[in-house]
């Protein structure tokens, strides 16, 4: 009997466990790169557009997007030729060509 009632705790503490993982992990996600009340949201024109580092085309790539993901508009470069987005689909931040943004 004792075991019996070890064993259903044990199941629920490793429940307990796995979703206490889970919330972490998609907390740790949202905290990354929060959403802001203001951001305008729009798409990407293209397919594997490169997401850069920087504002510019020698910077790193940090991502690919894609039409169908959901862009935040954060900001725009001095020289107006490119845009800082949040892509909400796959986390990541940085510049695109202005070209490539659509509302």
């Amino acid at each position: 009997m004792i075991s019996a009632i070890r064993g259903k705790g044990a199941g629920k503490r490793a429940a307990g466990v796995a979703g206490l993982l889970v919330a972490v992990t998609l907390g740790g996600a949202a905290l990354a790169a929060p959403a802001y009340a203001d951001d305008v949201y729009g798409h990407c024109r293209g397919e594997g557009v490169r997401i850069r580092a920087a504002a510019s085309t020698s910077s790193s790539v940090v991502g690919l997007c894609y039409s169908d993901h959901r862009l935040a508009h954060r900001d725009v470069s001095g020289d107006g030729q490119w845009d800082k987005i949040y892509d909400a689909t796959t986390g990541v931040s940085g510049w695109i060509s202005h070209g490539y943004w659509s509302w």
